[in-house]
C-alpha cells in the first residue's frame, strides 16, 4: 500500500456500510486500451466509486455505451468544442497538452473537472489537469490522484486548484460510496445537508 493512500485513509472517514470496488482490471484495462495508475487502483479498492463531502465525486471505469452511466471517460465532444473549455492557465501548457488526452477520473459539485493527461507508456507519470470553474481554465499538477486528494485535503498547494475552498483543510472529512448515498436518499436521509 503506498504512502499516500495510508495518508489518505488516516484523513478520510468512511461513511455508511459500503467502502470500495472489485474491478476486473485487466479486462477494464484492455477495453479503455489503457493501464490505470497504481495508487487510482488502490483508491478504488479502499474507496471506490463516491464522493468527498458531497463534493468531490470519484468515479470508476465502466465499460458501456451507455453516455447517462456515470465513470471514468474521455470528455465529451461538447467540451472539447467549447473554446470557454479549452483555456490553460499557462499558454506553454495548452501548448504541450490536448483536451483529448485527458481521461477523466472526477469531478466537484461547483463543475471542476479532474482528470489525467493520458501521454507515454507510464500511468505513473501522467499528470494531473484540473479545470476549475472558477478560473475557467485548466491547471497541471505533477502528482498522483491521491496525493492530490492529499495535498488538497491538507492545504498544501500554493493556491486551491479547486473553484471550491471548503475542503481544504478541513477537519474529519467524510466518504460516502454512491451505494449508500443511493440507499441513504430513498430513506430520505441526505448525509451532506448536515
Amino acid at each position: 500500500m503506498s504512502s499516500h493512500i495510508v495518508q489518505l485513509r488516516q484523513l478520510l472517514t468512511i461513511l455508511g456500510e459500503e467502502a470500495g470496488d472489485s474491478i476486473d482490471w485487466k479486462a477494464t484495462e484492455a477495453a479503455y486500451n489503457v493501464v490505470f495508475p497504481e495508487d487510482y487502483k488502490e483508491f478504488i479498492r479502499t474507496f471506490g466509486n463516491g464522493t468527498i463531502e458531497g463534493m468531490i465525486g470519484v468515479k470508476i471505469p465502466i465499460v458501456t455505451s451507455d453516455p447517462t452511466v456515470r465513470r471514468v471517460d474521455t470528455l465529451p465532444r461538447p467540451a472539447l468544442e467549447n473554446p470557454d473549455v479549452s483555456k490553460w492557465i499557462r499558454p506553454d501548457l495548452g501548448e504541450k497538452y490536448r483536451l483529448t488526452q485527458i481521461l477523466v477520473w472526477g469531478d466537484t459539485d461547483s463543475a471542476d473537472t479532474l482528470g489525467w493527461i493520458v501521454g507515454g507508456p507510464d500511468p505513473e507519470k501522467w499528470p494531473l489537469a484540473v479545470y476549475s470553474r472558477g478560473d475557467a481554465a485548466w491547471s497541471v499538477y505533477h502528482c498522483g490522484m491521491v496525493e492530490f486528494l492529499v495535498k488538497l485535503l491538507r492545504g498544501e498547494f500554493t493556491e486551491c486548484p479547486i473553484s471550491d475552498t471548503s475542503l481544504v483543510g478541513l477537519e474529519n472529512p467524510r466518504f460516502l460510496h454512491d451505494r449508500d448515498e443511493e440507499r441513504l436518499a430513498e430513506q430520505g436521509i441526505y448525509p451532506w445537508d448536515e
